[in-house]
């Protein structure tokens, strides 16, 4: 009986240190407010270790937050907890952690910060936000592989403001109605010195100056968004190289559409410009078709060739049918779609029609396409439970080799 009784106990204490490492592993629960532990979100976060995650009660909370922690903050209820800046000069949350989430937060009253600054820090993840009221809505400074996603940052002095930030991903955001802060300019996302990122599925409309502004920013991909009655430019790009620009839709932006000043490389095609009469101001001629021909369905054909952008004061004709209208556009563009964007499918640079391995034909998912990004799936990994569970059956059937053997 011994020697059955001690490889089962054995088995029994590896099960018992394995839960309590799991538990470790997911992270203590920490809640703020109405019937919570904390009374204040810094409490919280103080109180808290990496891994943790801060739920806050609905409610309104006048604080400044420093993060240090690789935390999750998240409204129990999205759009019901607000936090206002205690000291309107300092961000509201600053982030001096990697890792760090926040999620479902209304954040206002830094009329002289950020509503959150990622200070130097990576892999951080904003969404669900609704911030107004302050200087900077998200600023990423000296920010990398950070996501601003599915947030409402309308009527700041900027929406999103990146400073050396580089690889990050903003999509998904409204940044509409942003008036500067009286010394500045007001722009829906500014970027200076920021390379690398992507801007899409975005409405940067209506704000006091740019919809989007790019200074010494390069190799950004800016797609799918709506950029319109700027009050100045919808999009300026100033000493900004190499970055592409497509399947937006930019209208009504009082004095141009795009402004390039001496750049080199940058890509605009596949955008619709309606109702814009001054379109493309300063760019070379050959950055207003595709980099390559590319195979494209149109009126029920496929077709292959350059693609420029579509114009709704264009005065050319499709004399052969291919979507590509002749004579040149005013502003130099030799490939001028007749029609918006949307009505041109399976665009690649293969012929998808014919290739083994087909991609989709909806325009909000064509970049992916043209600029031969693909797109990274996760694999799902053994994680740390997997290696936990092998842990145990291991043990097990080690302690049951060794009572056969007996």
């Amino acid at each position: 009986m011994r020697k059955i009784l001690a490889p089962l106990l054995g088995i029994l204490v590896t099960c018992l240190i394995v839960s309590t490492l799991a538990v470790s592993v997911n992270g203590a629960a920490l809640n703020v407010g109405s019937g919570g532990q904390y009374t204040s979100i810094t409490a919280a976060v103080n109180a808290a270790q990496s891994g943790d995650t801060i739920t806050i009660s609905a409610g309104t909370y006048s604080e400044n937050v420093v993060v240090t922690k690789s935390v999750t903050i998240k409204a129990a209820s999205p759009g019901s907890t607000v936090v206002t800046a205690s000291d309107p000069s300092k961000d509201v949350f600053v982030v001096q952690a990697t890792n760090v989430r926040i999620e479902g937060l209304t954040i206002t009253g830094a009329t002289g910060a950020s509503g959150i600054h990622v200070d130097h820090n990576s892999a951080c993840v904003m969404s669900d936000i609704s911030a107004h009221g302050n200087d900077r809505a998200i600023y990423l400074d000296g920010a990398t592989n950070c996501e601003v996603s599915a947030s409402n940052l309308a009527d700041n002095g900027y929406g999103v403001y990146c400073d050396n930030a580089s690889n990050n991903t903003i999509s998904s955001i409204v940044a509409t109605g942003e008036q500067g802060n009286g010394k500045a300019l007001g722009d829906g996302i500014y970027m200076y010195y920021s390379d690398a990122n992507t801007i899409n599925h975005s409405n940067l409309s209506a704000n006091h100056v740019y919809g989007i502004s790019l200074y010494h920013s390069s190799g950004n991909t800016i797609t799918n968004n709506s950029i319109l009655n700027n009050q100045d430019i919808g999009v300026r790009l100033r000493e900004s190289n190499n970055n592409t620009l497509t399947f937006n839709t930019i209208s009504g932006n009082v004095n141009l559409g795009v402004l390039s000043i001496t750049e080199t490389g940058d890509k605009i095609y596949l955008n619709n410009f309606i109702s814009q009469p001054n379109t493309v101001s300063e760019a070379v001629e050959n950055s207003l078709s595709s980099p390559q021909q590319l195979f494209y369905t149109f009126g029920g054909a496929i077709h292959h060739g350059y693609m420029g952008n579509y114009y709704s004061d264009y005065k050319g004709g499709d004399v052969n049918g291919t979507g590509v209208g002749s004579p040149a556009s005013a502003n130099g563009d030799k490939n001028p779609l007749v029609q918006q964007f949307e009505n041109y499918t399976n665009i690649s640079v293969t012929n998808t029609a014919l290739s083994s391995t087909t991609t989709t034909s909806t325009a909000s998912t064509q970049t992916t396409n043209v600029t031969n990004a693909a797109a990274q799936t996760s694999t799902p990994g053994f994680g740390v439970e997997g290696a936990f569970l092998a842990i145990v059956l291991v043990t097990s059937f080690l302690a049951y080799s060794r009572i056969r053997r007996r």
